[in-house]
């Protein structure tokens, strides 16, 4: 019998948001026991996407709910080892992180993705994803390889968001969880 531990929303600038996650090489009683609690703190954060490292486990597992609504259960999906094959079509618009509260910045993405991940039950998927689901899988492949959006912001919106950042540096140097803030709501990955 294994001891679940709580998890919980891993905030910049904590280091393992900076780690490359582990690949899956198996789905693990582990792995199955972290996916509802990653659900959970999607839902509580009222996000519409969560990495593996945004909940402390660097491993490359992404839990996702387009809906944001937990009642939409049949809405979930899990990728497990996500990577994109190809992209095509630019397109920029406001996307924020849950791991950033409050923040949100124009950040440049491919309109279309080609993505490969296994699901639950092991079995490869290879599909293309637009618009709202592209760039969930832009945003949430970034963390399994430890790049945030202020690393994609422009200059001009790390110079407007430069106070915040470092009130959060403060914080977690002094292990206090960041004030809440209303963080910008769907029309980008969270």
């Amino acid at each position: 019998m294994t001891i679940m531990r709580t998890m919980e929303l891993v905030y910049y600038p904590d280091p393992r948001l900076r780690d490359l996650s582990k690949k899956i090489t198996g789905i693990d009683p582990q792995i199955l026991e972290t996916i509802p609690q990653m659900f959970e703190i999607m839902y509580k954060a009222r996000g519409i996407g969560l990495a593996g490292p945004q909940a402390g486990v660097g491993r490359r597992v992404v839990v996702a709910n387009l809906s944001g609504d937990p009642k939409k259960k049949d809405e979930e999906q899990v990728f497990i080892n996500p990577e994109i094959l190809g992209r095509a079509g630019d397109l920029r618009e406001e996307e924020g992180c849950l791991s950033l509260p409050g923040m949100a910045a124009q950040i440049q993405r491919a309109e279309r993705v080609l993505v490969l991940y296994q699901d639950l039950k092991g079995k490869t998927i290879e599909r293309e994803a637009e618009m709202l689901e592209s760039r969930l899988f832009q945003h949430e492949i970034d963390h399994l390889d430890g790049i945030l959006i202020v690393d994609k912001m422009t200059p001009a919106d790390r110079k407007q968001w430069a106070a915040l950042l470092k009130e959060m540096e403060e914080d977690f140097k002094a292990n206090r969880k960041p004030k809440r803030r209303p963080t910008p709501r769907p029309t980008s990955p969270q």
